[in-house]
């Protein structure tokens, strides 16, 4: 696998420093948190992995989702 390089800004590289488990490099980082419970492309996988919803199911889950981006004013880094 080759390498690339990435441009980001020093507050990004903060949490990813913050983040950083001893002996673990950024990339081992970054791919750990890009699989961590919680992660949209885990979300997605495990949707993919189940039975489709019902149209009932879906709304439900469209409308809590909803309801929930319009009441997160921040983000916290260190989460």
């Amino acid at each position: 696998m080759g390498n690339k390089t990435i441009m980001i800004s020093e507050e990004a590289y903060e949490v990813l420093k913050r983040r950083k488990r001893p002996n673990e490099s950024f990339t081992d980082v970054i791919m750990r948190l890009g699989f961590e419970k919680g992660s949209a492309k885990m979300l997605l996988q495990l949707a993919k992995s189940r039975e489709p919803l019902s149209s009932e199911t879906a709304k439900i889950i469209q409308d809590t989702s909803k309801e929930f981006r319009k009441n997160f004013k921040t983000q916290d880094p260190t989460i």
